[in-house]
């Protein structure tokens, strides 16, 4: 798995890469300083590429000793979102603070599900995706058809670093909808895309966003 601070990776192995760079930063996972020291380091100077942190016992990531301590660095935040697809086959996107994003926010209180739930709909973060994609789009109906691969990514907010976990879902949407964005939250643009045009997309996109595009889409 991978954690992305800007546009730089952090992954997760349980044996050291071949064919290291010069700009690749290692660690072996051990419960010292040592180990936030290295990500420290990784923090401060954009020297350094990508941070490979090593543990051979890190066969699930997020259950594993290393992965619980690297999460400790930091306040966590979980978040849910939305690649949605028309029936011609194209994706919708959103355009925010200068990139081209989809649809996401936090998982919120409100989003606790009610009675009004079926079994299949009961989950906050799938409640939080729906929300979070009729509010940034205008879509009025939307329809979950799987659960994709969760994002990380690390941003600092008022001196505070947080750690940004994000699930997501593929979900279809009738193109017919008005699209409406969400001005308030910076969205000026919600636009429908071919794949064919994607290559548009990944080159002014967040780095996670990519890896998400790529995985699904290609």
């Amino acid at each position: 798995m991978k954690i992305f601070l800007n546009n730089r990776p952090i992954e997760f192995l349980t044996t050291p890469p071949e064919n290291l760079m010069s700009t690749d930063l290692v660690v072996q996972y051990q419960p010292s300083a040592k180990f936030k020291k290295t990500w420290e380091d990784f923090k401060r100077y954009e020297k350094f590429r990508k941070l490979y942190i090593i543990d051979p016992e890190m066969r699930m990531p997020e259950t594993s000793a290393g992965f619980a301590s690297f999460v400790s660095f930091f306040k966590v935040i979980q978040a849910a979102g939305g690649l949605v697809r028309n029936e011609k086959g194209e994706f919708l996107f959103i355009h925010r603070l200068g990139f081209w994003d989809l649809p996401k926010g936090k998982i919120e209180k409100r989003d606790i599900p009610g009675p009004e739930y079926s079994n299949q709909d009961q989950s906050s973060a799938r409640i939080a995706a729906i929300r979070e994609v009729k509010e940034e789009t205008g879509l009025q109906k939307v329809i979950i058809t799987k659960e994709l691969t969760p994002t990380w990514h690390i941003y600092t907010e008022k001196e505070t670093c947080i750690l940004k976990k994000t699930r997501w879902y593929e979900m279809q949407a009738d193109s017919g909808q008005k699209l409406k964005p969400q001005i308030r939250e910076g969205i000026f643009l919600v636009k429908w895309t071919h794949p064919h045009a994607i290559h548009c997309i990944l080159s002014h996109t967040y780095a996670s966003i990519r890896e998400l595009l790529l995985e699904v889409i290609f």
